[in-house]
């Protein structure tokens, strides 16, 4: 069951990461449509996904969640209260002294295409910028990734580098893009 709520959208919250969200991480995690992109090594089970609640250092795990008439895609995840995790934002590698960090998003395929990640990544872009005072915020997405890339340049990332057949998914290396977004462009709404 989703935690308490840290940030609040249109119409997303951003909630705390309990143990009892590892069925819904572990699900996911092994479905290829997340897991591929990702480059999530797999299999995962319960105990493995609970081992890595909270494991982020200093930066903060979020699920992803709608509620009430907006939940409802996969009713085994819904909540008596009618709250519904959909996806999965992380926010790490924060090195304080430098002000940067990284972002790393999933949703469910179900809701692939309604706009929830940008609202959720959004969230943590205010978040890192506003409350943590970071300067500057990276991201990664493969070149077989077309919607994340997208994504992360309608947000204002911009792209500051390839890394040449750096994953290796279903049999083929493929290209990692690298993005940056800087905390002057996220305020000044140039994303």
């Amino acid at each position: 069951m989703p935690g308490p709520i840290f940030e609040t959208g249109e119409r997303v919250t951003l909630r705390t990461v309990e143990d009892e969200d590892a069925e819904f991480l572990a699900t996911h995690a092994n479905d290829p449509r997340i897991r591929d992109p990702m480059t999530l090594v797999g299999p995962t089970n319960l105990d493995e996904q609970r081992e890595h609640i909270g494991t982020d250092g200093d930066g903060a795990q979020f699920l992803v969640c709608v509620e009430g008439d907006d939940a409802g895609y996969d009713e085994r995840f819904v909540t008596e209260d009618g709250v519904e995790p959909i996806g999965f934002v992380i926010f790490f590698h924060v090195n304080e002294r430098a002000g940067n960090g990284e972002v790393a998003y999933w949703l469910s395929p179900a809701v692939h295409g309604e706009g929830y990640s940008k609202e959720a990544v959004s969230l943590v872009l205010d978040y890192a910028f506003g409350n943590r005072r970071l300067h500057r915020m990276e991201a990664r997405a493969l070149s077989t990734n077309e919607a994340s890339r997208g994504l992360l340049e309608s947000l204002g990332f911009r792209e500051e580098g390839v890394s040449r057949d750096a994953k290796f998914v279903r049999g083929e290396h493929v290209d990692v893009h690298d993005y940056g977004l800087l905390a002057d462009e996220w305020r000044d709404g140039d994303g």
